[in-house]
């Protein structure tokens, strides 16, 4: 059953609307998606986020799930497609992964209680798209 799933709950004092997607897609594919029902991968930005997100992470068949999150290519640097800062890191290596000219993204890791992991962009995993909703 590859159907989207919903959740909604409060971040922030804002509702933030969950679709899960089980099929597993590169990185630029799992961003096209997002963008494409005008919401973007999964960001975030607090331990509260990250606890959310790992149970969403929890109910998901697979070991790791894209974040939002990848390195610059020319730079070095790690950034969120939202735009959001890079406030609160939760990485395996304690500190953002120091790799130049890669082409690495960032995944949520189950096995590894749900910390964040480098690999490459190439990399087939499911995703969570997020998106605010809109009230009337």
């Amino acid at each position: 059953n590859n159907s989207p799933h919903a959740y909604i709950t409060d971040l922030h004092f804002y509702k933030v609307f969950f679709k899960r997607i089980n099929d597993s897609s590169t990185w630029e594919e799992a961003v096209d998606y997002c963008r494409n029902k005008n919401s973007h991968l999964i960001s975030i930005s607090s331990e509260m986020e990250q606890n959310t997100i790992a149970t969403l992470v929890n109910t998901t068949k697979s070991s790791s799930v894209w974040l939002g999150l990848r390195q610059s290519r020319v730079f070095g640097f790690w950034f969120w497609t939202d735009e959001m800062p890079l406030s609160y890191q939760n990485w395996t290596s304690g500190s953002p992964p120091q790799i130049s000219f890669s082409n690495h993204c960032a995944v949520i890791s189950k096995d590894n209680n749900f910390l964040w992991a480098s690999v490459s962009c190439l990399e087939k995993h499911p995703f969570i798209c997020r998106s605010p909703l809109i009230s009337n």
